[in-house]
């Protein structure tokens, strides 16, 4: 499998990237950075292989052929599986440890990356505005994320929400995109006040809005009254669920300012399809070998994929012959250096995906003959 190519590391990038003195086979990376967190959810939440791939068997035409087995099975890294560092998180296990909570958030995005991702994926969302009576009115609102990484809403000029914001322009926008996985509910809060656009500023965001929505009907339908504004953040409260994410917090709106939406977000649904489908045996390798020793997977299932990596969900066998389900598990599987796209995610994946097979067949090279000279001697 080709090797991704080379990378610009992110402006947020923490120490997720070995140092370049001696050289490391991709697996040894993997096993220093890997981390696995449980998850006191229902195995019930767990969609099962079969419904997984008769769910996602549709769309996944395109990337089927990108995310084909290799050919070659080249033996160029370690023999022995990564195992990752689990550490409980159920109601009735101790806390988790501060270091392994570091580890765990240094293999993702942050949380401003993320709600930046969210409003990048998501462009409508609940705005919550304050009536005449003090009762805050939450509606629907429909955006768009300018170049300059502004978030500009469509309003009616006769809409109460517009009367709202005339009168007090402290507002929230809720925001929780419709198009993720199951298992996957991330969401994020936009905290601040809503100004209206200028007439020049207001048309090139109507042609925007136009390019990204269409003009929608009835209620929604665009009108050459709507006015335009722009939400000037103050703060943001993300709530976590981008894999297996599990932050709530709140970000400053400099850091929000400052942060860049996951260059994946737009496809990440389609590679996550195209894996828990046509590659579900490589997400039970990856779950098998990221577990600690005592553990086994019954049934897995990708959740997500950012440029740092991904996240599966696992079920774990109860073991002893009991048909109990065992422990749900939510692996964080880092990629050994940021994808910035498709390609460049796909080639990791299948990199991993190599690792882990050969390691699970305990593939043996084969020494390759060298040719001699005249003289006895090896050539290349």
């Amino acid at each position: 499998a080709p090797a991704p190519g080379s990378h610009t590391t992110p402006r947020s990038q923490r120490a997720r990237e070995p140092s370049s003195g001696a050289p490391h086979s991709l697996l040894s990376i993997a096993r220093r950075t890997m981390a696995a967190t449980c998850t006191a959810v229902s195995a019930a939440r767990v969609t099962s292989p079969t419904v997984a791939r008769s769910r996602n068997g549709a769309g996944t035409n395109n990337l089927r052929a990108a995310v084909a087995r290799p050919a070659s099975r080249r033996a160029s890294h370690a023999r022995v599986a990564p195992r990752a560092v689990a550490t409980e998180t159920a109601t009735s296990a101790p806390a988790t440890a501060a270091g392994d909570t570091a580890l765990i958030d240094s293999l993702r995005p942050t949380s401003a990356e993320c709600a930046k991702t969210l409003v990048a994926i998501a462009n409508t969302g609940t705005i919550s505005t304050t009536c005449e009576d003090g009762i805050p009115l939450g509606t629907f609102a429909s955006y768009v994320v300018s170049k300059e990484g502004d978030v500009i809403l469509r309003m009616r000029a006769d809409a109460m929400h517009t009367a709202n914001v005339t009168r007090d322009p402290r507002c929230s926008l809720y925001v929780q995109p419709a198009t993720q996985p199951p298992g996957v509910l991330s969401r994020a809060t936009l905290i601040g006040t809503l100004s209206r656009l200028d007439d020049a500023a207001a048309e090139k965001a109507s042609k925007q809005y136009n390019e990204t929505h269409g003009e929608n009907v009835g209620v929604d339908a665009v009108a050459g009254s709507d006015v335009y504004y722009k939400f000037d953040v103050d703060r943001v409260f993300y709530v976590g669920g981008l894999g297996s994410d599990k932050r709530a917090e709140v970000v400053s709106a400099d850091d929000f300012d400052a942060a860049a939406a996951d260059p994946l977000a737009r496809i990440a649904n389609s590679v996550v399809d195209a894996m828990n489908g046509d590659r579900y045996e490589d997400v039970m390798n990856f779950a098998r070998a990221s577990l600690p020793d005592e553990a086994e997977p019954a049934e897995a299932r990708m959740l997500w994929v950012d440029q740092l990596g991904f996240d599966v969900r696992v079920i774990t066998s109860a073991g002893d012959g009991n048909s109990t389900p065992g422990k749900v598990l939510d692996v964080r599987v880092p990629f050994p250096a940021p994808a910035a796209t498709q390609q460049q995610a796909l080639s990791s994946l299948t990199m991993l995906a190599q690792v882990m097979w050969e390691e699970e067949k305990q593939y043996q090279p084969q020494p390759v003959p060298r040719e001699t000279t005249d003289s006895g001697e090896g050539s290349d």
